[in-house]
């Protein structure tokens, strides 16, 4: 298959490199689909996870919170008289082990603790404490419950401050206060957490005032794309809880939609490469069946087609006939790998001279055919200089010059469609041979003045030459002069073919002398009518030259089927001695 790429163009691989960034494209936008599905089944989960724990942690608060009312309640009812401070506390301290202690603080003094023991140093003014006083300040104005911290304790160790105002007939008493221990207070969330396979941070606004967050507490890393949650509890507290799987969102590691992928993708550019191979083996298929196999310029058949092409769009285009001259005697003196050469060698010549835009075709032998966009005067220059180029081969050491002949017309314009044009440029070629050949020569109306000149081909046209015997070919069906030599050319006394035509105008009888015309008339009928392909036959007569010449002559016919041209005759005319 991939041997086959050898004879790719930039369009087969323009279309493996479309449809590789289609399949990119469908890459990348599958994977965005999956892998935002699954993000959003992951992160659906977790958000779940985090509404659930969030209200855990907010009931963690809301029993710690209720200490310090539970206090505030104790003091209104006494109207403000503490009484039985250490046995209310330590009956509301029995079920409540995150908390480290009770406190009151009359006017905002911490008067009364509970332990006291290990929490001394908790006996100071609130509202001179540089640290507590804005919150503290804050919950007085607020008349609000207030959360400070997670702080650093006098009493040493971490812990969250819960101080609820206390007024009484709308003036200030002091504060009921709680000092929860962190992270104590949230052993019910972190064990939820942990069972869930979640790593989480949990941080909370300093204060009110301060729109900085602390942590409260974390396990494990969420810097993988962590999902957050903001939330906020009695008491003016704002917290952010921020949760990723132990072991990573499975949507960020795809490991599994790539393989998919992947395999998808080796099964699409598989059958991409095997489409592409299979346009490629039938282009190289049809240009194997348009193409000359020795030179590689295209055959009859695939140079009829591309002139055809250029026909239909109605482009103005000069049409070259050429062959080589003395094609033949190189074969016969060099062998046919010398001519095989030349033919080769003049292919590459036409298309360097040419260029890319030229159809060149070899119509077999050594004729060829070319094909110009343009109108003859805009070619000539260029076909001048193909005639003039020096032309070789060498074999084994020994240099093969050759020259070619040229002849050529033009469509629209001097031919109505191009099978007429290659006639006009054949006919021209022809003028060529007959003078003298390695030369060119465009179609002009004297050339065939009555257009009775037919293309036969190089086979004929070669031979025919440099045949030093008369000859003349006849179409049976239009019984018209199709081609003639120089030497019969010479015969009657006539420079040009066009000559010869004008001499015997419409009928070919007038080339014999008057006494010998219905003779020669009945024995061409009767030969006619009952001839077989190869038959021949002979006769004699006078001729009749251009100066009024007689000349008497042997005439040696043979009637031959010619596939293109129908039943042809060939006739020799040999002198009488």
């Amino acid at each position: 298959m991939f041997k086959l790429y050898k004879k790719a163009n930039h369009n087969d691989y323009g279309l493996i490199i479309a449809a590789v960034l289609l399949l990119l494209m469908f890459n990348l936008s599958f994977f965005y689909y999956v892998q935002n599905k699954q993000r959003n089944i992951e992160r659906h989960h977790a958000q779940s996870l985090a509404n659930n724990f969030s209200r855990i942690l907010n009931e963690e608060m809301k029993n710690s919170l209720s200490l310090t009312t539970t206090l505030k309640e104790v003091v209104l009812s006494h109207d403000g008289k503490v009484t039985n401070f250490n046995e209310t506390s330590a009956d509301l301290l029995k079920n409540s082990s995150a908390v480290r202690a009770l406190q009151l603080a009359p006017a905002g003094k911490v008067t009364y603790i509970y332990p006291l023991k290990g929490n001394e140093a908790g006996k100071i003014d609130l509202l001179k404490d540089p640290v507590r006083a804005p919150l503290a300040k804050y919950a007085i104005s607020h008349k609000t419950t207030v959360i400070q911290g997670p702080t650093t304790l006098k009493q040493g160790g971490k812990g969250l401050i819960i101080r609820t105002p206390i007024f009484i007939k709308k003036k200030f008493w002091g504060f009921s206060i709680a000092i929860i221990k962190v992270p104590q207070i949230f052993t019910s969330t972190d064990k939820n957490l942990r069972s869930a396979g979640y790593n989480y941070l949990i941080e909370k606004q300093t204060s009110p005032t301060n729109k900085k967050h602390v942590t409260v507490m974390k396990r494990g890393s969420t810097a993988n794309d962590p999902l957050t949650l903001t939330f906020k509890t009695d008491g003016q507290a704002t917290w952010r809880l921020s949760l990723s799987p132990e072991a990573g969102w499975n949507y960020m590691r795809g490991n599994l939609i790539i393989g998919y992928i992947l395999i998808f993708d080796l099964v699409i550019l598989y059958l991409v490469i095997w489409s592409v191979s299979r346009l490629i083996a039938n282009r190289v298929l049809k240009e194997e069946a348009s193409l000359d196999p020795l030179t590689q310029a295209l055959n009859r058949q695939g140079f009829d087609l591309a002139l055809s092409d250029l026909g239909q769009k109605g482009q103005q285009t000069t049409v070259i006939m050429l062959d080589i001259d003395d094609f033949k005697s190189i074969n016969d003196v060099f062998g046919h790998q010398a001519g095989d050469m030349v033919l080769v060698e003049l292919t590459k010549n036409l298309q360097d001279n040419f260029g890319a835009r030229a159809i060149i075709g070899r119509n077999g032998g050594d004729e060829f055919v070319v094909a110009m966009p343009g109108q003859m005067s805009d070619c000539r220059q260029i076909i001048e200089k193909m005639s003039k180029l020096k032309q070789k081969v060498t074999l084994d050491g020994q240099e093969i010059p050759f020259s070619i002949s040229m002849g050529y017309s033009e469509f629209p314009g001097q031919a109505t469609n191009y099978e007429e044009a290659l006639k006009y440029a054949d006919a021209a070629l022809y003028e060529v041979k007959i003078a003298g050949k390695d030369s060119f020569a465009s179609y002009s109306s004297s050339i065939s003045k009555h257009q009775h000149h037919n293309q036969l081909g190089l086979g004929l046209r070669a031979l025919a030459a440099g045949d030093p015997t008369p000859l003349m070919v006849i179409q049976v069906k239009s019984m018209e002069a199709i081609y003639v030599n120089k030497s019969l050319l010479d015969l009657f006394g006539c420079e040009l073919s066009s000559d010869f035509y004008d001499h015997y105008g419409s009928s070919l009888l007038n080339l014999l002398a008057p006494d010998d015309r219905e003779r020669v008339k009945k024995e061409f009928t009767d030969f006619i009518a009952e001839a077989e392909d190869e038959e021949r036959f002979h006769s004699d007569g006078h001729i009749l030259t251009v100066d009024a010449r007689v000349i008497p002559v042997y005439f040696d016919v043979k009637y031959s089927i010619n596939q293109r041209y129908g039943p042809l005759i060939f006739m020799g005319f040999n002198l009488m001695l």
